[in-house]
């Protein structure tokens, strides 16, 4: 009898666990072959060229066939490479690039300077994912992980919570630069590859640092509206900057991870209920429909917030529409269609640039009317663009970036909705087209043309992101199955602790707030009646330091050569 009561335990906890998972993804979701093999050819041979013309370096500059260095040149295609090919099932790349990754002396650099944040999500991030992809058999890769987080806590100040997000002397004695201040996709970007580096090399010191990061980001005060952090942050006083909030560049990843961690931990109390928090005044005071005069008043956005530039800023860019594919998710672990639902509606918002532009690919950053018709210093260039298509180009360039295709895959897995998949496969068509270059993939600086220009430039989320989203999107579902693993900002997939869990002891209910709450914000700026274009802030759209002519470009195009674009970090 005994033994039967175990069975019978045991069999009720696998179709328990085996339903907690068939929940997470639609049951309709399927593959298709044929398009995955055509995403998959292309991976291979851009990899073939940027393996001929610059393996080991940072990224290849598809135009001219030269090498560039901005991350520290230590091949961070090579890292950003190996989950993607593992996925694929490319294993030779895979094997050679683990190989190249294993001879490089993380403690030397030629550069100046060192992104805390971008050594994360890349090189720790990678490095611990490949571990897991391949099997956990490769010690190695986490023993270098281990050699550039060491390096990395010099990032934290004394007993200071935050970090600073650069450092100089990291051949010597890594100092941080103090006179920059912090951005809370800095400080709130490193929980994920942290809490894995302290699982896998038995030290808590890297996820103890990276959370008390996190909680410090999270209490942070005071906020315009509660969970909402303004962008900016002091390190060395763990107080906001500002009173700039946007869900886009330089505030993004940390609005993302408050949701993941949780995930990743199955902890439902660790940070999901921030996530709720800033999910909820997002609902009340940041969302909005398209407004003033055009058609497409069911396109529904996020726009940013300043109370001292004037409040609500109607403007969003390709950064930002990582927050549908988010929404999705956090409102099927809650149990929350609302959130489900404006998640899809946000990313029907933002393919929507690709399938009203010329080249069938989105911009850098558009803007709109807000649903009271007002502009609040941002500026419809086109007006009969604008009626016809809900929004309106800010910035056209587009450089490879991964995130409105990102939310398409999340929204292709959660419902099992083929539309989703057709609109990824004409993307991919158009991002071939368009993009293919001498070697490998370019960037665009015109997004507005039938054929746009080609930009000596590509970064390595090339392959770590858009390829493996694009990948994943016709791959069988069970490929990297969201009810088994989650993503890093990065792109590179961490298997859950916890496979299956959901968190409908959080799930807001009844208690959600409704879109258009009176705007009434907790901090003491005051509304500003300018409204100048030149006077908006923006949110960061680059932090790759050697991305000077891409970032000078959106400058000149947004601003005319000035503004407050920041570019650290």
């Amino acid at each position: 009898m005994l033994l039967f009561t175990r069975l019978y335990t045991c069999t009720l906890l696998a179709i328990l666990a085996s339903t907690a998972l068939a929940g997470i993804q639609s049951p309709n979701a399927r593959g298709n072959s044929a398009r995955a093999n055509a995403v998959k050819s292309l991976f291979a041979s851009s990899y073939a060229d940027y393996k001929r013309y610059c393996f080991g370096h940072d990224q290849l500059n598809p135009l001219t066939k030269t090498c560039a260095d901005p991350l520290g040149g230590w091949g961070a295609t090579i890292v950003d490479v190996q989950s993607t090919a593992k996925i694929m099932g490319l294993n030779d790349i895979y094997n050679e690039c683990v190989a190249q990754s294993l001879r490089v002396d993380y403690t030397k650099t030629s550069q100046d300077q060192i992104s805390i944040f971008e050594t994360t999500i890349r090189h720790v991030g990678g490095l611990l994912s490949s571990y897991e992809l391949g099997g956990k058999t490769n010690q190695k890769l986490v023993d270098q992980a281990v050699v550039v987080a060491d390096r990395l806590l010099h990032g934290w100040v004394g007993n200071n919570a935050l970090p600073y997000n650069g450092l100089r002397n990291w051949n010597t004695n890594p100092t941080p630069v103090t006179d920059q201040g912090a951005i809370i996709a800095e400080t709130g970007t490193l929980i994920l590859e942290f809490d894995r580096l302290s699982k896998y090399s038995n030290n808590a010191t890297f996820r103890n640092f990276a959370a008390k990061a996190m909680r410090a980001t999270i209490n942070a005060s005071p906020l315009p509206f509660p969970g909402l952090n303004p962008q900016g942050i002091d390190p060395a006083t763990n107080k906001p900057r500002g009173d700039y909030v946007t869900w886009g560049g330089g505030s993004d990843s940390y609005f993302e991870y408050l949701i993941k961690a949780s995930y990743l931990n199955g902890n439902p109390y660790s940070y999901m209920p921030a996530w709720v928090r800033a999910v909820n005044s997002s609902i009340a005071h940041l969302m909005t429909t398209a407004g003033g005069n055009t058609t497409r008043k069911d396109l529904l956005y996020l726009a940013d917030y300043s109370a001292s530039s004037g409040g609500l800023i109607p403007r969003s860019s390709h950064l930002e529409c990582f927050h549908g594919g988010n929404w999705m998710l956090g409102g099927k672990l809650l149990g929350n269609d609302d959130i489900f639902q404006y998640g899809l509606r946000l990313t029907d918002a933002c393919i929507n640039t690709y399938t009203s532009s010329a080249s069938g690919i989105g911009p850098e950053s558009f803007v709109y009317a807000s649903q009271s018709g007002s502009t609040n210093g941002v500026k419809i260039r086109s007006p009969d663009f604008y009626r016809q298509h809900g929004f309106d180009y800010d910035s056209k360039y587009y450089v490879l970036r991964p995130e409105v295709l990102e939310s398409v895959f999340y929204a292709y897995r959660l419902t099992g909705d083929k539309k989703w998949q057709d609109l990824a496969w004409a993307a991919f068509k158009n991002i071939r087209n368009h993009c293919k270059a001498p070697a490998a993939l370019a960037a665009l600086s015109d997004v507005t043309q039938a054929t746009p220009p080609q930009i000596d430039d590509s970064e390595s989320f090339l392959y770590a992101e858009l390829l493996k989203y694009l990948y994943l999107i016709f791959a069988d579902p069970s490929t990297i199955d969201l009810g088994e693993w989650v993503f890093n900002t990065e792109a590179h997939p961490f298997r859950l602790d916890r496979p299956g869990v959901t968190f409908p002891q959080l799930n807001p209910g009844s208690r959600l707030a409704k879109p258009g709450s009176p705007v009434s914000p907790t901090s003491s700026a005051k509304p500003s009646t300018a409204s100048a274009t030149k006077s908006v802030p923006l949110p960061k759209f680059s932090s790759n330091p050697d991305a000077g002519k891409v970032v000078q470009g959106i400058l000149k195009e947004v601003f005319g050569g000035v503004g407050q674009l920041l570019v650290q970090g």
